[in-house]
């Protein structure tokens, strides 16, 4: 591994830190690590890409942001290689929704990413949200087929991780068996497990619905996801963070 020279640091303290060794160790351990989440990732199942944007908006603001995800919504699904879009708002959160779509492959997501409808809803997602548009793109690691809801008052889940990328190779397996798991529980709809596309690799989403409240709170309660939990909360690098939504028609 060839390491570049950089210029020296006027400031002593931030050469010790920051000097060329700093850079030299910082490129092998990255190196390291995709090294070892290789195997994981060839585990994984297809080429399939899938889309995750959160979004908040001025509780002012709540019917034109959904206006304004139902545009996007209607573009994205007439573009090559989609393969579902859901709209999904905050339960007791109304202003804060999120947009979980699926994408036959990266090319596919990535052209949609640079399509004409995509930048017009930032661009006018920016007056009215406190945040900026955030789009990210995901592997899959665990995806089976979804059911539709016979019930009106379904309810969504969407579970952020972010995993010691050290532990990652075990994470893997366990959220799989969960995902097989709760696919059998009473009234689920969906479960997906997917991890970041890009580099450093350990942050994890899992989306899942079930029929109703009940079923979800069943879920939490069952063996399988408390072992889970108690499993992945050993490595996390944050809180466990697990959201419900209710889907925007």
């Amino acid at each position: 591994m060839n390491c570049i020279r950089r210029r020296p640091f006027r400031n002593k303290h931030a050469a010790l830190l920051f000097g060329p060794s700093f850079f030299c160790e910082l490129s092998l351990v990255l190196l390291l690590l995709v090294v070892a989440i290789s195997p994981a990732l060839a585990q994984t199942t297809g080429s399939a890409i899938y889309g995750v944007t959160n979004i908040d908006v001025a509780p002012s603001a709540t019917s034109q942001g959904i206006a304004l995800l139902k545009r996007y919504r209607d573009a994205a699904l007439k573009q090559p290689g989609n393969q579902g879009v859901n709209l999904l708002q905050q339960v007791g959160w109304p202003n804060r929704f999120a947009i979980y779509e699926a994408w036959k492959d990266q090319s596919d997501y990535d052209a949609n990413e640079k399509a004409a409808h995509t930048a017009e809803f930032c661009d006018k997602l920016k007056s009215i949200s406190g945040g900026p548009c955030d789009r990210r793109d995901y592997f899959v690691i665990s995806v089976g087929p979804a059911r539709e809801a016979s019930a009106a008052d379904p309810i969504y889940m969407m579970l952020h991780l972010d995993v010691l990328p050290k532990k990652l190779e075990t994470i893997f397996p366990a959220s799989k068996q969960l995902a097989e798991a709760a696919r059998q529980g009473e009234g689920s709809l969906r479960y997906d497990v997917l991890s970041g596309a890009h580099v450093p690799l350990n942050y994890m989403t899992v989306f899942a619905a079930w029929q109703n409240r009940k079923a979800f709170d069943e879920y939490e309660m069952s063996t399988y996801a408390r072992q889970f939990r108690e499993t992945v909360g050993k490595v996390l690098g944050s809180p466990y963070d697990d959201r419900l939504y209710k889907p925007i028609k």
